[in-house]
């Protein structure tokens, strides 16, 4: 395993929404809500746990591009995971993007970090049968 990093604002321990319904290019973040620990620490961990160092002879780095509850009415959202994932090894390097949405996030953050967790084992998957497809690295 490589590295997990973040695009900004996703590389701290704020939640963050997006009203699509009113912009969905604007981003903010809960007011007293916050992660345990940055996205990043926290997918790098749930992927080892899941699937250890199964990457084979490739070095695997993943980039979180989006990390967002994201709003369609004042109380309907969607957690949404969008990752760029990139394999390496002496002579090849691959990449390719994911995106996960988990509907039934509810209204608040709180029912939002559910609706990540379901997410985020969900693009942990994807991201397994990907890498299980690379010569060399499954």
């Amino acid at each position: 395993m490589g590295l997990v990093r973040a695009v900004a604002p996703f590389d701290s321990t704020d939640m963050h929404y997006r009203l699509a319904f009113r912009n969905a290019a604007e981003i903010a973040a809960f007011a007293n809500s916050r992660w345990a620990a940055t996205p990043g620490e926290m997918l790098r961990k749930q992927i080892l746990r899941g699937a250890g160092e199964r990457t084979g002879g490739c070095m695997l780095d993943l980039e979180i591009q989006e990390f967002t509850q994201v709003f369609s009415a004042e109380k309907a959202s969607e957690a949404r995971i969008e990752l760029r994932a990139a394999l390496s090894r002496p002579g090849t390097h691959v990449s390719r993007g994911f995106t996960v949405s988990e509907p039934n996030a509810g209204p608040y953050a709180a029912t939002g970090a559910g609706a990540f967790a379901r997410a985020a084992d969900r693009a942990i998957g994807e991201l397994a049968r990907w890498i299980s497809t690379q010569p060399g690295c499954g």
